[in-house]
C-alpha cells in the first residue's frame, strides 16, 4: 500500500504549545530553533537564503478548528503555489524538504504542510493524538488549506503534489475541487490499498529471491499470505514487509537505511523538540488511518477534470511502479503524463530532485496561467 516506516522510526510507538511564529526570513526560522550562530540549523537557513522580495514564511494558520504548521517559500511572489502534502501518514516532509525545495523556489512558491499529529503540528497539539484524526478529515483540512493559500496569495488556482499517503489525499482534493487546481501530481502514487500491499510484497520477495539475501526471503515467506485474505490488514505485518522492503532499496533507491533524523537535525524549521514530536505523530497517525488506507480504491476513479502527473521511481515497491502506471492508463484527464525515474524508489523527490524540477518546469508549469487574481 503506501505506509513509509523508515529505520528508526518503524518501532516507534508512543505520541510545548507553540506559539504561531511567522517568519519572513531565514535568521528568524533559525531563531525559532536556537538562535546561535555557527548553529547547524543557522548554516543551512543562511544557504537557503532566498533574494529580496521573496517569501519565506513558517505560520501556523488555523486549520479545520486547530492551529497547524506551514512553511512557505519561493523567489518570487508571482509564482505559482505548489502544495506539497506529505506522505506516512504521520510523516512530515518540512524538516527534509531544505534538502532538496531550494532550486523549485525560483519556479513555484512552495508550501509544506505539517497535518494533524505530524511535527510541528503534533508538537503544537501538545502530543495529542487528535481524536477526530479520519481520511475525511485531513481531506476537509487539505482543500481548506488550499482555498486558504488561494486568497492569501491572491492565485486563482495551485499546483497540488500529493506523496504516497499524501497520493491519497491528492487524488480525493482534485476530484472535489478541480476548480482550484492546475493540476494534480502524483509521487509514490496509490491506487488501490490492498493491491498496493499484494504486488509490493510480491516484487520485494522477488528481489529478496534476485539478490542472494536468504534472511529476507524466509522472513517475507514467513508472512505469507500476505495481506491475510478476509481478514483486516494487520499492522505488525506491514511493519515486518517495509523492513525488508527498505533493506532492499524499495524505500531509497541503493539504500539498506533511510537516517531521516540526521536531516531533521538540520532542518531550519525544526527545533529538537518538533524532530522528537515527527517521530511520536508516526504511531498515532498510522493506527487511526490505516483502516481507511486499506480500503482506498481508485479504480473506478478515472475522469479527472484536472491535468494529471504521475512520478514514479523504477524501482518503487512501497507503492509499486507497475500499479500506478496501469491506473495511469486507464485515466481521462485534460492533460496527463507518466514519468518514470531511473535510478529511484519511493521518494523520488529526495533521490532525483533535479530530474522531477526539469519535468516539472517542462510540463507542469506552463499550464499555471496568471488570469484574474482570487479576491482576498
Amino acid at each position: 500500500m503506501m505506509i513509509r516506516f523508515r529505520p528508526a522510526l518503524a518501532v516507534v510507538a508512543g505520541f510545548m504549545t507553540a506559539l504561531s511564529v511567522p517568519s519572513t526570513g531565514c535568521a528568524q526560522r533559525a531563531a525559532a530553533s536556537t538562535g546561535r550562530p555557527g548553529d547547524p540549523r543557522t548554516i543551512v537557513a543562511e544557504a537557503l537564503a532566498l533574494p529580496p522580495g521573496g517569501i519565506d514564511t513558517l505560520m501556523t494558520v488555523r486549520i479545520g478548528g486547530i492551529e497547524q504548521w506551514i512553511s512557505v517559500r519561493g523567489s518570487d511572489p508571482a509564482n505559482p503555489i505548489l502544495l506539497f502534502i506529505h506522505g506516512g501518514p504521520g510523516s512530515p516532509m518540512m524538516p527534509e524538504s531544505w534538502t532538496f525545495e531550494r532550486p523549485w523556489e525560483d519556479f513555484f512558491t512552495v508550501v509544506q504542510w505539517d497535518q494533524r499529529d505530524a511535527g510541528k503540528t503534533f508538537s503544537a497539539a501538545a502530543r495529542k493524538p487528535d481524536p477526530a484524526l479520519t481520511i475525511d478529515r485531513v481531506q476537509a483540512d487539505a482543500e481548506e488549506l488550499v482555498d486558504s493559500l488561494r486568497h492569501r496569495y491572491g492565485k486563482r488556482k495551485i499546483f497540488l503534489m500529493g506523496h504516497s499517503w499524501g497520493s491519497i489525499l491528492g487524488v480525493r482534493v482534485a476530484l472535489a475541487r478541480p476548480q482550484w487546481l492546475y493540476a494534480y501530481i502524483g509521487v509514490g502514487q496509490v491506487v488501490n490499498g490492498l493491491r498496493n500491499e499484494i504486488v509490493g510484497y510480491r516484487e520485494t520477495l522477488a528481489e529478496a529471491k534476485r539478490v542472494g539475501n536468504d534472511s529476507a526471503v524466509r522472513a517475507l515467506e514467513a508472512l505469507a499470505p500476505y495481506p491475510d485474505p478476509g481478514r483486516p490488514l494487520s499492522l505488525t505485518k506491514v511493519i515486518a514487509e517495509r523492513r525488508w522492503d527498505v533493506a532492499l532499496g524499495g524505500m531509497v533507491y541503493g539504500k539498506s537505511a533511510d537516517r531521516v533524523s540526521d536531516t531533521w537535525a538540520l532542518s531550519p524549521d525544526y527545533t529538537a523538540y518538533d524532530d522528537s514530536s515527527a517521530v511520536l505523530g508516526i504511531m498515532p497517525s498510522v493506527q487511526a488511518l490505516l483502516p481507511a488506507m486499506a480500503a482506498t480504491d481508485f479504480d473506478a476513479d478515472t475522469v479527472f477534470r484536472t491535468p494529471v502527473f504521475i512520478f514514479a521511481g523504477k524501482d518503487d515497491r512501497t507503492t509499486p511502479a507497475s500499479v500506478a502506471r496501469a491506473y495511469f492508463d486507464h485515466i481521462h484527464a485534460p492533460a496527463k503524463r507518466f514519468f518514470s525515474i531511473d535510478h529511484a524508489s519511493h521518494y523520488v523527490v529526495n533521490e532525483a530532485p533535479g530530474v522531477v524540477l526539469m519535468d516539472l518546469v517542462r510540463y507542469v508549469l506552463p499550464l499555471a496561467d496568471p488570469g484574474p487574481p482570487t479576491p482576498p
